[in-house]
């Protein structure tokens, strides 16, 4: 039993992205002469980094047991799931972009710069580590534990669909959680309230969704079309244009 799950396509697509996360960390630590950004990688730590690969190891344990999707298992499913998470991750993006063209603003986790993206080149490997490394935590991690926990062990395998959009609509709190706090700590509840109709979260949303009808691979290909609009592309090219 151990050697079929092994042998499965998508424990070595795991295993694969896996190693994409050592050998960037390598890349990074190697050849970064960033000061600041070394600073920021190096808070990437082998426990930290091998940690989360555990996390996702077990998410992908779970995943297989709460019956989701197993990617590259349904050639014409897996397509249809990388375009349609390709194609909306790109139109987050560039709702993302517009939203910052009309009204810039900063991350609530900027380290102190006053530009939020890595430049070119080192955002390509940075983003990547990143995409893979939240997916990890969010969606095999959160998503898919949290649902085996709840909806096998707990629940006996009852009210599937209930357990998971509640569980799903409770992990995507998880980016936005910071935007929220300045709020929370005011007391401007109307203004938490409009948080859930907010692309950030709704995106976070929708990444659950496409693990739940196509397995967990999509979610990470949504999130690196995001990073390629928004942190790669925009972040590379209009710094001169919007930093200040």
């Amino acid at each position: 039993m151990f050697q079929q799950f092994l042998g499965r396509r998508s424990t070595f697509l795991f295993g694969g992205l896996s190693l994409m996360l050592v050998e960037i960390k390598l890349l990074l630590d190697a050849f970064l002469a960033d000061l600041a950004l070394r600073e920021q990688a190096a808070a990437f730590t082998w426990k930290l980094i091998l940690t989360i690969i555990a996390i996702g190891f077990a998410g992908l344990i779970a995943e297989r047991a709460t019956g989701f999707p197993d990617p590259l298992t349904n050639k014409a499913r897996d397509w249809r799931g990388i375009w349609l998470a390709s194609i909306n991750g790109a139109i987050y993006g560039l709702i993302t972009i517009g939203m910052y063209v009309w009204h810039p603003t900063h991350s609530p986790l900027n380290t102190g710069s006053d530009w939020d993206h890595v430049r070119l080149p080192w955002s390509i490997p940075f983003y990547t580590f990143g995409a893979i490394f939240l997916e990890y935590l969010l969606r095999l991690g959160a998503l898919c534990s949290g649902f085996w926990l709840i909806f096998v062990v707990l629940l006996r395998r009852h009210f599937r669909l209930s357990v998971f959009w509640t569980l799903n609509l409770v992990v995507a709190l998880y980016e936005i959680w910071p935007y929220l706090l300045p709020d929370v700590h005011a007391g401007r509840w109307g203004s938490i309230a409009l948080s859930a109709v907010e692309p950030l979260y709704l995106s976070n949303v929708f990444e659950g969704w496409l693990l739940l009808r196509y397995g967990w691979f999509t979610p990470i290909v949504f999130r690196l079309a995001f990073y390629l609009f928004w942190h790669i592309l925009f972040g590379g090219l209009a710094e001169p244009y919007f930093r200040h």
